[in-house]
């Protein structure tokens, strides 16, 4: 678990998938300043990819939409958290929280998400993959 010295990093940004390379680069800078591998971060900006679609999933997109990403990065000790929500509680479908299961299962150390509320949580440690 990280503890209460952690540094967090605050991200909203519009629901619209173009505006998910920023959280992706914001993950990957992120990562690389906790001592992760290229290929801890290309494994961490897949699932941040895979987040942003699994939280999109049912949201049109459209120019006019009010709806966010709100990001919340927490980093401490080689570790990189990352809590992200809609800012409308929704569901997500099945099949959106299966294909991120599917993709991500393997790429990071650990993740939780609420598929009725649309917030997920996923965690990658430095060299957790050397094991």
């Amino acid at each position: 678990m990280i503890d209460a010295g952690t540094d967090e990093v605050l991200l909203r940004v519009p629901a619209r998938s173009e505006y998910g390379r920023i959280v992706r680069v914001g993950a990957a800078a992120l990562g690389l300043r906790q001592g992760m591998s290229f290929s801890e971060i290309d494994d961490l900006r897949l699932a941040i990819d895979e987040a942003v679609i699994l939280l999109l999933d049912g949201i049109d997109g459209g120019e006019d939409t009010e709806q966010e990403l709100r990001v919340v990065f927490r980093i401490d000790d080689g570790a990189l958290e990352l809590h992200a929500e809609r800012s409308v509680e929704a569901a997500l479908s099945d099949a959106a929280v299966h294909r991120f299961d599917a993709i991500t299962s393997g790429l990071i150390d650990d993740y939780d998400l609420d598929g009725s509320r649309g917030w997920l949580r996923l965690r990658k440690i430095a060299g957790a993959d050397d094991d």
